[in-house]
């Protein structure tokens, strides 16, 4: 019901994307599967209907990523907050933004936003709050909402954004070639644990399988997103699990890197090796039997600590946490991020 609900915001975001001269496509930082994918799944389609567009990410992708197609497109270079030409749009409160060089900003007439549940997230929240009155904003997304900054926003309870997009094809009677089918499945199986998580439905696998028989090549997905590791990863996870404690009080399992242990796993690593290690961590850590919850923190530059959460538990809603604590995401994962530095005593670890 709630997906047939979207059918006319479907149809209004191909309306607005057909008329579109010059498209933005943004994911969030620090990108996921889902994420990518779902950027790379519109990248694909915009290709066939010949758009001007940019793929744009605060971070950029980590190379196990680079089998997407038009990956290699992705830009994190930041654009300038000013229009660099008098036939360029303006933002709304021009005479505040002093002249910068570098990409234009105000030279895209669409903006849309895939798989954010924030727009702090975007990595481009002045941009995009100072927009010009002629820019319109699409967001596709699965969390629960916390930013209420787009012109249209199609947000549904499900698996994942490529979920949500999915249903944009669909419904606009648009083809899903092999590429666009790959990325959607890779959306869904990253965003799932491979179809395991909670979060999947009876209409998750119905979707799965559509996209199998469209040239979808799960063997290929896993491959490149599950099961191609490296030693650093597997020794970061190592060091993780090493520190994995439990608090017997709230039932809640947790681990923590400081800020020393993260910069020797890099330089004996690679950065690549350990953020592929650590964005994966919390979901093996979920693992845990019987636990409430777990929490994984880690202080990846001195100064500033990043949080997951994640719950198998249905009666334990972490985004609630999440959002106490500045983040969001969803009630089985979320995360957050926290100033300060962690410090390991003879009981454990605190945050200073």
């Amino acid at each position: 019901m709630e997906t047939q609900q979207l059918k006319p915001k479907y149809i209004a975001a191909y309306e607005k994307i057909k008329a579109a001269k010059n498209i933005l496509l943004v994911t969030h930082e620090r990108p996921d599967g889902d994420g990518l994918a779902t950027l790379c799944a519109m990248s694909v389609f915009l290709d066939t209907l010949g758009k001007n567009q940019t793929l744009y990410c605060a971070d950029p992708a980590q190379e196990f990523f680079s089998f997407l197609p038009n990956i290699n497109k992705l830009v994190s270079d930041k654009f300038a907050n000013k229009a660099t030409s008098e036939n360029s749009p303006r933002p709304r409160n021009s005479a505040s933004i002093p002249p910068q060089e570098g990409n234009n900003f105000y030279a895209f007439d669409l903006i849309i936003v895939l798989d954010c549940g924030c727009l702090a997230r975007t990595g481009l929240v002045e941009e995009i709050k100072n927009r010009d009155k002629n820019q319109f904003v699409i967001e596709f997304d699965h969390h629960p909402k916390i930013d209420d900054y787009s012109d249209l926003e199609i947000r549904a309870t499900k698996s994942s954004a490529a979920e949500v997009l999915y249903h944009f094809f669909t419904f606009n009677n648009l083809e899903i070639n092999k590429n666009i089918a790959n990325c959607l499945l890779t959306g869904i199986l990253t965003d799932t644990g491979n179809l395991l998580f909670d979060s999947v439905t009876e209409e998750t696998i119905k979707i799965s399988s559509a996209l199998l028989l469209r040239g979808a090549t799960f063997p290929k997905i896993t491959q490149k997103t599950l099961r191609n590791k490296s030693l650093g990863a597997m020794k970061a996870w190592g060091k993780i699990l090493d520190n994995l404690k439990l608090n017997e009080k709230y039932n809640i399992a947790f681990s923590v890197l400081s800020y020393e242990e993260i910069k020797k796993l890099k330089d004996e690593f690679g950065a690549e090796d350990f953020l592929s290690a650590t964005d994966a961590a919390t979901d093996i850590l979920n693992n845990v039997d019987s636990i409430k919850a777990v929490i994984f923190l880690r202080e990846e530059e001195p100064g500033k600590i990043r949080g997951s959460l994640r719950s198998k538990n249905l009666s334990v809603d972490v985004s609630r946490l999440a959002a106490y604590l500045g983040g969001g995401g969803h009630p089985r994962a979320a995360a957050f991020r926290l100033p300060g530095n962690i410090v390991k005593t003879e009981t454990g670890w605190k945050i200073v």
